[in-house]
């Protein structure tokens, strides 16, 4: 078995079981990849692929196993590669790419970059912003490293997440507005007033929604935005007051605002490192992490990405 016939099978399956699509992607010949996934057939002893007057449709159930093990073989093996590059190109030259959230890349993410900058100058960050459903695909084009991003409900496949801060809720409101008043603030409350949503295509402006809907509350928010600093911009204009994480409110920076605790309320949501499952980090990855988050240990997360 050679990691050429792995590589023709999953390059068949990526490109929509498209022999001639796979073999355009993998700078080959169409019968070269077809007698690749021949010969990988013929020495497992089965069919990987279902074909319909000889073209390729699906997986077989037993294509269906062998795929899983034909990506992580393939990704040890490039993990062997970065492995021995690492080592030749010394642990100073070193790029970064990460995919964040707006919110997490700027109050969380910012602070570490700048102080591993100071101490390892010889290299450099590229940030994209993301979800966590775009993670997979980030990471399977080679594109990011890692992501740092609100923990969603699902996780997208072939990916490991690593929560490692909690991040409470507050309301966010003009100064001496009635709500900052109520001795016990509530749900109900809160839906009497407009509301700045955060954008449900996104976890927490989904999350926050979902609260209201499952206390059989449907509020109506006059707004909704891509990020904190956006609805933030709306309540200083007046138009409503939000839900927005504690931690994007500065009381020197935010004048005019103030915010009043809701984790009792919205419960908190968790940031998350997304890394690929089985995927090889370099040292200075491992170096970052630590100083993202003294809880993200390098034995931490070997144990999590390559573990059961």
């Amino acid at each position: 078995m050679k990691l050429r016939q792995l590589e023709c099978l999953c390059a068949i399956v990526d490109a929509g079981f498209n022999i001639s699509r796979a073999a355009t992607n993998l700078h080959s010949s169409q019968p070269a990849v077809g007698k690749q996934l021949r010969q990988l057939e013929e020495e497992i002893g089965t069919d990987l692929l279902l074909r319909v007057k000889g073209r390729p449709t699906a997986l077989t159930p037993t294509g269906e196993r062998t795929i899983e093990w034909a990506r992580r073989s393939l990704q040890c093996a490039k993990s062997f590669r970065e492995t021995a590059r690492e080592a030749k190109v010394g642990e100073f030259a070193w790029t970064i790419p990460l995919f964040a959230s707006h919110t997490l890349a700027k109050y969380i993410v910012l602070p570490a970059i700048s102080s591993f900058l100071d101490a390892f100058p010889n290299g450099h960050f590229k940030v994209m912003q993301g979800l966590p459903d775009q993670a997979a695909q980030l990471m399977q084009d080679g594109e990011a490293m890692f992501g740092v991003a609100h923990q969603p409900r699902e996780l997208p496949p072939g990916l490991v997440a690593i929560p490692f801060r909690t991040l409470d809720l507050a309301l966010l409101a003009p100064a001496r507005h009635p709500l900052l008043r109520l001795k016990q603030l509530t749900l109900e409350s809160i839906a009497t007033y407009p509301l700045i949503a955060q954008n449900t295509s996104r976890p927490q402006g989904a999350r926050v929604m979902r609260t209201f809907f499952e206390a059989g509350l449907d509020p109506k928010p006059v707004v909704e935005a891509p990020d904190a600093e956006v609805v933030k911009a709306f309540v200083t204009a007046g138009i409503g007051v939000a839900i927005i994480p504690a931690f994007t409110f500065d009381a020197r920076r935010d004048t005019g605002l103030r915010i009043r605790d809701a984790s009792n309320l919205f419960g908190a949501s968790v940031a998350a490192i997304f890394l690929k499952r089985d995927a090889h980090l370099p040292a200075y990855a491992f170096q970052f992490l630590e100083m993202l988050d003294p809880t993200l240990e390098r034995r931490r997360i070997e144990g999590m990405i390559f573990g059961p």
